[in-house]
């Protein structure tokens, strides 16, 4: 593919751009300062430092209801990002993911934000990263939404690769100018002590379907115009597969590649990767999944007493748990071979 060579950053500051955004609070965290960094140098916009992440989603907050907003950051966690989409507030976030304790590679701290209310997104290259930026404009402002979005960055975010940049005018056509959120009772409030905070809950729950319904679409009018589709979930090698490994990210590139090897030698192998963790796509996992004889559960976090979040949501399979580390082919490899020669479900750690 053909294009210009970009870091995983570069191409969240290119995809902001194309979405002609206006307002980028930042709290300059070591993993994502350089999204701002770049963005300032390619991009007309409103970019203001804050004390904290917490300061930085305040502020698109505040902007978020007059200006298109992004927030780059790394694993925020603080009263006012948990506040945000309960205001129904439709600004995108582009996170570099890390540990809830440091700055080690998984998706622990991003995960903790899964019941919040945000549409969370897992690309799996730089190039998706950019389009999904403009993608999460696209459904999160749609007026059946209104809810702010997560694009997360879970390789290393200094990773170089092709990326083929949407220009704003490109872009016109298929994102629409933005309109401010109107004050609309029992839809956009900024009590989030109110009285009718359960109602208000089972819009946000409503809102989370229709944005289900809302990604494919988008997904295909994107393709339209720029010949990538961006759905729900990614399916390779799975229609005639016996072992499928779940997964989410960066890694799904690996995972495909070893896919590719165990057809080589006979396996029937195939990956199941899941690009929106939320919403959930329930009938797209279910439907793929539902004849297969082996499933391995590649897991970037933990829910501490549980296990693993993502096989919590699949509900069975082995788990293939990699904390802290890049894993290999030679990993992935280990773990299907284990798991195809095992007559129960494993927890395989790395």
């Amino acid at each position: 593919m053909k294009g210009d060579i970009l870091s995983a950053t570069d191409a969240a500051a290119y995809g902001a751009k194309s979405a002609c955004v206006q307002s980028v609070p930042h709290f300059p965290a070591p993993l994502s300062v350089e999204i701002a960094r770049k963005l300032s140098k390619i991009h007309s916009c409103k970019i203001f430092d804050l004390e904290s992440a917490g300061g930085a989603f305040a502020a698109a907050i505040g902007s978020a209801t007059g200006m298109r907003t992004f927030v780059p950051c790394s694993s925020p966690l603080a009263y006012e990002v948990l506040a945000a989409p309960f205001m129904r507030l439709p600004f995108v976030a582009v996170n570099v993911s890390r540990s809830l304790h440091g700055l080690k590679p998984d998706n622990s701290a991003v995960m903790a934000l899964r019941d919040a209310g945000y549409l969370m997104f897992f690309p799996e290259s730089n190039q998706e990263i950019h389009d999904t930026v403009v993608l999460a404009y696209r459904i999160g402002e749609d007026s059946k939404v209104m809810l702010p979005s997560i694009v997360n960055i879970d390789g290393l975010p200094s990773l170089m690769e092709p990326v083929q940049i949407a220009t704003e005018q490109s872009v016109k056509s298929f994102l629409p100018k933005f309109n401010a959120p109107k004050l609309v009772s029992g839809k956009l409030s900024f009590d989030i002590y109110s009285d009718k905070y359960d109602e208000q809950k089972l819009q946000q729950n409503k809102a989370m379907e229709n944005a289900a319904d809302l990604i494919n679409k988008a997904g295909e009018k994107w393709k339209q115009k720029f010949h990538r589709f961006h759905g729900l979930v990614d399916r390779y090698m799975t229609e005639d597969a016996e072992t499928i490994i779940v997964t989410m990210g960066y890694h799904s590139a690996t995972a495909k590649a070893v896919a590719k090897k165990l057809r080589e030698q006979g396996k029937k192998v195939g990956v199941l990767r899941i690009r929106v963790f939320r919403p959930w796509p329930k009938a797209a996992v279910e439907a793929v999944l539902q004849n297969v004889k082996k499933i391995v559960v590649f897991e970037q976090a933990i829910s501490v007493g549980i296990g693993g979040i993502l096989r919590a949501h699949i509900g069975k399979g082995s788990q293939l748990i990699c904390l802290g580390k890049y894993p290999s082919e030679k990993d992935f490899i280990d773990a299907v071979t284990r798991v195809e020669k095992s007559e129960k479900d494993l927890r395989l750690w790395l």
